[in-house]
């Protein structure tokens, strides 16, 4: 029986999809592994339904971020990171871009770093309401990073409703974990 399971890379090459991919859609019940121990197998039937019922990399709308940094490692960084989790990452330099950016695209999630030149994290955000309640569009999940402990900003950010406040450097994995749950 195990002979005639599907390893992860097997489904990867079936579905074009990536590693990261094929684990996001394990947590999310897209696919439903075979434990064997501690390795996920899968039954070709499942993935046949899969590729019947019209779900491919192409047909499973990804998730669309907008991240605002000042810093092109950073942006970089984020932009690699989570398009390898399967999201689709737009990059912002500064708070006007990303104005810009949401005015012309739609998004499920912001990130923004909180100390940038001309307007910070909490100014973009703030702007990014005004625009979206003018338009009559709800208010996205907003997630902010910094890279300094800064008490004072934590506080403004949980005041104004920010889902989450983060610490630069952060752990890849919990990062990733953070983006997963407020995403959604």
């Amino acid at each position: 029986m195990a002979d005639d399971l599907l390893k992860v890379r097997d489904v990867m090459r079936i579905l074009n999809i990536s590693r990261r991919t094929v684990y996001y859609w394990i947590s999310e019940g897209i696919l439903k592994p075979v434990r064997i121990g501690s390795v996920f197998r899968f039954q070709p039937e499942d993935i046949d339904h899969l590729i019947e019922s019209g779900r491919s990399a192409v047909s499973i709308k990804p998730k669309k971020i907008l991240a605002v940094d000042d810093d092109i490692l950073v942006r970089e960084s984020i932009k690699t990171l989570l398009g390898r989790a399967g999201y689709v990452v737009t990059v912002a330099s500064d708070g006007p871009t990303a104005l810009t950016l949401l005015t012309k695209h739609e998004f499920d999630l912001i990130l923004v770093d909180m100390r940038m030149p001309g307007m910070d994290g909490l100014e973009t955000l703030k702007a990014i309401r005004k625009v979206r309640q003018k338009a009559q569009k709800e208010i996205l999940p907003e997630i902010i990073m910094s890279a300094y402990e800064d008490e004072r900003a934590s506080k403004e950010a949980t005041k104004l409703g920010v889902r989450k406040f983060i610490t630069k450097p952060f752990e890849l994995d919990d990062f990733l974990e953070i983006i997963r749950q407020h995403i959604n």
